[in-house]
C-alpha cells in the first residue's frame, strides 16, 4: 500500500453522507462526524498497522493518535483495531473504516490536483485509463477531436490491461476506463457502455522475420518460437490460451510476459519472437514497416470491450464531453 498524503487541517466529515456507506458499521451511527485527522489516522494505521509508526508519519506524538483512535472507537461504539504485542490489526469494523479513510484521502487528493490544473489555467482534468487495443484508432481519433475543441482541458491516458485497470478505477484512479469487463467480476458500482464491435487478434513478427513471407501457417509451425504474451490474468492472454490450449500448444511454449507494446516492438526487432496484439495495434505498427503481421489465424476475438465509469462518482462536464467523443468513434 502506498503512503497517501496527509491532510493538513483538522475537518470534519459526515459519513452518513458517503456513497461508500458499508453495511458492517452498525446502524444506530446517525449522522458520525468523523475529522480529517481521525481519517489521516486510519490511513496510517491501514499501511504501517503500529501506532507509533503512524503517528510519525502524521507529525503527532503516539498519546495524541491514541487519544484520537479511541475517541472515534467510543462514538462508534464498536472496536476497530485488536491491540497486539508488535501492532495493531484491524477488525472487520476496522477494515470498513480503513477503506472509507483511504477513498476519502484519494478523493481529497483528486481536488487539489483538480484545482491546481484550474489555477494554471486549464478548464479541467480527465484521467482515462485504456486497454491496448482502442488506443491507434478509437482513442486516438476521440482525444484528437476532443483536444481540438477544448484545448485547455488535460487528459492523462494511461495504457494498461482490464485485470488492472478495473481495481484502479474503483479506487478512484480513473475517470473513465476504456477496456473489457472481466470473466469474473462485481460490477456492481460500474456504469457500463458497451461497443458493439468485436476485435481480432494477430501474431506479429519483426520485418524480415523467416516466416512473414510464408503463403499461409498454422498454429503448429510456431510452436517452436517464443511468444510475447500479456501477463498471468489478463482478459487477453486468457483468450489466447484457451485458442492455443486447444491445440495442445500452451504446456510447450517459450513465454515472455508484458503488456507494454515498447517491450514487446523491442523484443521483436531484436530477435525471431512472435506476439499477440489486437488487429488495430498490429495494423499500426505495419504500415511503418516495424513488425510484420504473420499469415496464421488465431480464433480469437475480444468482446466486451466498453466505457467503465463509477456510478458513486459525479460526472464533471469535461468527462461528459470526452465520452460523447468516444462514443462518435
Amino acid at each position: 500500500m502506498h503512503n497517501r498524503g496527509f491532510l493538513t487541517r483538522d475537518t470534519e466529515f459526515d459519513m452518513s453522507a458517503s456513497p461508500e456507506a458499508d453495511p458492517l458499521l452498525p446502524r444506530s451511527l446517525g449522522a458520525l462526524k468523523i475529522s480529517s485527522r481521525q481519517i489521516t489516522l486510519l490511513n496510517a494505521l491501514g499501511e504501517f498497522g503500529n501506532l507509533r509508526r503512524a503517528a510519525a508519519a502524521m507529525h503527532t506524538t503516539q498519546p495524541a493518535a491514541s487519544l484520537l483512535l479511541q475517541q472515534l472507537e467510543e462514538r462508534l461504539g464498536v472496536r476497530l483495531f485488536e491491540r497486539l504485542p508488535r501492532g495493531m490489526q484491524p477488525t472487520l469494523y476496522g477494515e470498513v473504516m480503513i477503506r472509507y479513510a483511504q477513498g476519502a484521502l484519494h478523493e481529497f487528493e483528486h481536488a487539489q490536483a483538480q484545482i491546481a490544473e484550474l489555477a494554471r489555467g486549464a478548464m479541467g482534468l480527465v484521467r482515462v485509463g485504456t486497454v491496448m487495443g482502442p488506443v491507434p484508432r478509437l482513442l486516438t481519433g476521440a482525444v484528437l477531436a476532443y483536444k481540438r475543441d477544448h484545448p485547455k482541458v488535460r487528459i492523462s491516458i494511461e495504457v494498461g490491461t482490464s485485470d488492472t485497470l478495473l481495481p484502479a478505477l474503483l479506487r478512484g484512479d480513473f475517470d473513465v476506463v476504456l477496456g473489457r469487463l472481466p470473466d469474473q467480476g462485481d460490477s456492481q458500482d460500474l456504469d457500463i457502455e458497451l461497443f458493439d464491435i468485436g476485435e481480432q487478434m494477430r501474431v506479429i513478427a519483426r520485418a524480415g522475420h523467416p516466416l512473414a513471407g510464408a503463403a499461409a501457417l498454422q498454429l503448429a509451425d510456431l510452436v517452436s518460437l517464443t511468444w510475447i504474451l500479456h501477463p498471468l490474468g489478463s482478459p487477453m492472454r486468457r483468450r489466447v490460451e484457451s485458442a492455443l490450449q486447444a491445440g495442445g500448444m500452451v504446456q510447450s511454449l517459450d513465454i515472455v510476459e508484458t503488456a507494454s507494446i515498447l517491450a514487446t516492438t523491442a523484443m521483436l526487432e531484436a530477435s525471431d519472437m512472435i506476439a499477440v496484439v489486437p488487429n488495430d495495434v498490429a495494423e499500426h505498427y505495419a504500415r511503418y514497416g516495424m513488425v510484420a503481421i504473420l499469415p496464421v489465424e488465431l480464433p480469437i476475438s475480444m468482446v466486451n470491450l466498453g466505457l467503465l465509469t463509477l456510478r458513486s462518482r459525479p460526472r464533471s462536464v469535461a468527462l461528459n464531453t470526452l465520452l460523447h467523443y468516444l462514443r462518435a468513434q
